[in-house]
């Protein structure tokens, strides 16, 4: 296992502990019992980490332990496969519109996946705030380094 000074252990590859996202370290976790006992194990083990260490420091562990795929991929939905008939109030134009793109059976899809990156996008916020509270805002010279380097930036 190595250590830095000041940072948590983190399991090297191929050490125990660091299984691959989906399994056990013993394999496949097969039924829902054993899927559950792992999720259980692995929230357990947050809520420890999170009690013991700032934050940021939890969040940067999962991120460099997660593929990077896992990370940007938009085929992970955040709701599971169960689903209810809810009643939305929306403006006409906004139906129509949601209508014409979707044809008669995809409304409810449509809606779904605006939703699911909405909620995406409120938690990369709230991710981005944690972030600014621990280490401070990005320095203004960063962020317009970034945007002269950006391909679509047009400086005033």
């Amino acid at each position: 296992m190595s250590t830095t000074a000041g940072s948590p252990a983190e399991p090297e590859q191929g050490e125990p502990g660091r299984a691959e996202p989906g399994r056990a370290e013993t394999g496949r976790a097969e039924s829902g019992t054993d899927q559950s006992a792992v999720l259980s194990a692995l929230e357990e083990a947050l809520r420890q980490a999170l009690s013991a260490l700032p934050g940021g420091v939890v969040a940067r562990c999962i991120a460099a332990a997660l593929p990077a795929e896992i990370l940007v991929d938009d085929g992970v939905r955040l709701h599971g496969g169960k689903v209810r008939k809810v009643s939305v109030s929306m403006p006409a134009e906004l139906i129509e519109a949601v209508r014409g793109r979707t044809g008669a059976g995809g409304f409810s899809r449509y809606v779904t996946e605006a939703v699911d990156r909405e909620i995406r996008h409120d938690l990369l916020g709230d991710y981005l705030g944690e972030l600014d509270a621990e280490y401070g805002p990005v320095p203004e010279e960063l962020l317009e380094q970034a945007r002269r380097e950006w391909p679509d930036y047009e400086g005033s």
